[in-house]
């Protein structure tokens, strides 16, 4: 099917929290609902929410996300820093190192594309 209606109330929620060694501070948990995986298990779409906190990441995937609620905060460890509040947007590259904040409990959408697999240069 090319195209279809994807409902993320009817997706399985699945609970988590970041590493403990990863925590700068806070304990956030949350829960992510993959709505969508393609058939090669490279691109993701759902829904993602978690507490306060903030949490050392690093991405090798690309990711946008559409704020919902609350306020996020990522800070590279080259020290520049991008913000979204609702209905902000966020596009992060693979490459990103920092910190993930949520400055206040978060609701976000999500696609993730985790790009041709390794050694293919697509």
């Amino acid at each position: 099917m090319i195209v279809r209606s994807i409902h993320i109330d009817t997706a399985e929620a699945e609970v988590f929290s970041p590493a403990p060694d990863r925590i700068v501070h806070g304990n956030p948990h949350g829960e992510t609902r993959n709505a969508y995986e393609s058939p090669d298990g490279r691109k993701y779409f759902g829904e993602w929410s978690c507490g306060e906190g903030a949490w050392r990441v690093s991405y090798s995937e690309w990711e946008y996300c559409r704020i919902l609620e609350g306020h996020v905060r990522l800070t590279s460890d080259d020290g520049s820093v991008a913000e979204a509040g609702p209905d902000g947007n966020l596009v992060i590259e693979p490459g990103f190192e920092g910190v993930w904040e949520n400055l206040t409990p978060v609701r976000k959408l999500y696609v993730i594309d985790l790009g041709p697999p390794e050694g293919d240069a697509g």
